[in-house]
């Protein structure tokens, strides 16, 4: 449900943000060292540190608020 959603923002914001998706499943050191427990979950980083996490699904128009300030 999530993934269209991430895949159009992705889409929207190409040569501002980067965008990837991981398996917690097989990634499951990365999922705890950022807590995530349940999927869907979005990290936001900037200049690669952590700043945000978005649980469940949200809509587009709410990742861009949240990433307004990053962008």
């Amino acid at each position: 449900m999530a993934g269209p959603v991430v895949d159009q923002f992705a889409a929207d914001s190409r040569g501002r943000v980067r965008v990837g998706k991981m398996n917690i499943e097989t990634s499951p050191v990365v999922a705890s060292r950022y807590n995530v427990f349940g999927v869907p979950y979005l990290l936001i980083f900037d200049n690669g540190q952590y700043k945000d996490g978005l649980p469940g699904a949200v809509p587009k128009h709410e990742i861009m608020t949240r990433m307004a300030h990053y962008l």
